[in-house]
């Protein structure tokens, strides 16, 4: 089984908390295919994994 590295996604919520996650297509046999582009939203079995991600990957602010 394939897993992606962590550069080869992004991730990011919308306005209304939906979570897009856009996975970049690699060029095979001299041909790039489209990215891959999924939503997930509360309530949906991988949204929570996803969240979890976009938490990893987003900067922990210092206090004001």
């Amino acid at each position: 089984m394939y897993a992606a590295q962590p550069q080869s996604w992004d991730i990011e919520r919308t306005s209304d908390d939906v979570l897009l996650v856009r996975v970049h297509s690699f060029n095979r046999q001299g041909r790039k295919l489209p990215d891959a582009v999924f939503t997930f939203r509360k309530g949906e079995p991988q949204y929570d994994y996803w969240k979890r991600q976009l938490l990893a990957r987003t900067p922990a602010r210092s206090p004001s």
